[in-house]
């Protein structure tokens, strides 16, 4: 009996293997034919012109050619509430076939982490294609500011351009600010971290949260060089050389919890660039975006073209990318409530 029934499950075990097998071919012929009919957008929460914007139409051009189907790419900004508006509309509204995804902000975990309320989306349940590159932030300033250091701030105030209040523009600020007593004014509202470069031309404000090590040592090193943008503050694990003598904000915290608040609010943003399908998207079409961009990230022409653009590609797969997501949501509910609290409302002074 015993041996009929092991002879049963093999039997069964093989049947399965060989129908999955030769359901393979049909189900990628099937991939194939919808991305051949399709469009592919990337959705961009942000206006065109900054650092978003800038990796999502430079994927674009690479990213058709490795996917089943080689369909076209095209990128729509949808600019609001420092990217929150489209990964609202993009998780509730937008289409969940597989046609659309979107070139989101790490940022974005913390409003979810701080349950604010206008978040529409569940990080969880978006389906990770990857991350495009990890970097590491900081805070720079005009080179008319005068600032040269965060330190500075202590006895002046630093007028920081934002964009959203669930953005790191912001929310980087905000805890400089109401952890550590740096008196920071953060005036919101731009529509992306362009806008506030150029609001730093025009002298409106100071300084800007978050400026990428990338873009220090890639299209913007020729500002650090001139002293057009000087680097304040670093808010990496350890020192990055592109941001010189800026000190570390680790290194500014008074004890080990505030490092791990730190922990919560700057170390997401080291998943800098995360891609990601809508919850809804079938499970072939969705490991035929994996392995195409896996295979975009990892080729000689996507490499080359980001060398010429002197763009930073350090790319995870979905696995890595879950998996960083994963350690920000699981930070202790104490020092989270501490951390809503650091970054939703400046301190208020002692009259």
């Amino acid at each position: 009996m015993r041996t009929n029934t092991v002879r049963s499950v093999a039997f069964t075990v093989a049947a399965l293997s060989t129908a999955f097998a030769l359901a393979q071919p049909a189900s990628a012929g099937a991939v194939a034919d919808f991305y051949a009919k399709q469009n592919l957008t990337i959705v961009v929460g942000f206006s065109p012109g900054g650092g978003g914007d800038t990796f999502a139409r430079f994927f674009a051009r690479h990213l058709g050619k490795h996917i089943e189907g080689k369909p076209n790419i095209v990128v729509q900004n949808m600019p609001g509430a420092g990217g929150i508006k489209a990964l609202n509309h993009f998780y509730n509204v937008g289409a969940q076939d597989g046609s659309r995804t979107i070139l989101t902000s790490p940022s974005h975990t913390l409003g979810q982490l701080l349950s604010k309320p206008n978040i529409r989306y569940d990080i969880n349940k978006l389906k990770w294609i990857g991350t495009l590159t990890q970097d590491t932030p900081s805070c720079a300033a005009s080179g008319r500011s005068g600032f040269t250091s965060i330190e500075q701030a202590k006895n002046r105030e630093l007028i920081v351009g934002g964009t959203g209040p669930s953005s790191s523009t912001t929310q980087h600020a905000l805890l400089l600010a109401n952890m550590l007593g740096y008196k920071i004014k953060i005036v919101t509202g731009y529509r992306g971290t362009a806008k506030v470069w150029l609001a730093m031309k025009k002298d409106e404000v100071q300084a800007v949260c978050t400026f990428w090590a990338s873009s220090a040592t890639g299209n913007q090193a020729g500002d650090v060089a001139s002293g057009e943008m000087v680097p304040i503050v670093q808010m990496g694990r350890k020192p990055h050389p592109a941001f010189g003598k800026a000190p570390l904000a680790y290194d500014l915290a008074r004890n080990d919890d505030e490092r791990a608040i730190m922990r919560a609010i700057f170390g997401v943003s080291e998943l800098s660039r995360p891609y990601a399908a809508a919850p809804g998207i079938p499970q072939d079409r969705l490991a035929a975006l994996r392995k195409g961009f896996w295979a975009a990230v990892n080729s000689p022409e996507l490499q080359a073209d980001a060398r010429r653009l002197k763009l930073t590609v350090d790319p995870l797969n979905a696995e890595d990318t879950i998996a960083g997501f994963t350690q920000i949501l699981n930070t202790p509910k104490d020092l989270i409530a501490r951390a809503k609290k650091l970054i939703e409302k400046p301190k208020k002074k002692k009259k």
